[in-house]
């Protein structure tokens, strides 16, 4: 499986993130449980070797 790490402000936010939107100002990650998550920022980095994906303000 292919689930991520969210980091934001150098802090795990969210972990087994299956799916991440983006709108103009904001960030949607959703869970594999199905849990939703909308946090600011923008995508600055999504490394699937190491499974993770960094969000910034």
């Amino acid at each position: 499986m292919c689930e991520l790490k969210v980091i934001f402000k150098g802090n795990t936010i969210m972990e087994d993130v299956v799916r991440i939107t983006a709108d103009r100002d904001s960030i949607k990650l959703y869970g594999i449980l199905g849990d939703i998550k909308t946090i600011p920022g923008r995508i600055i980095d999504v490394n699937l070797t190491k499974q993770e994906a960094i969000i910034d303000e």
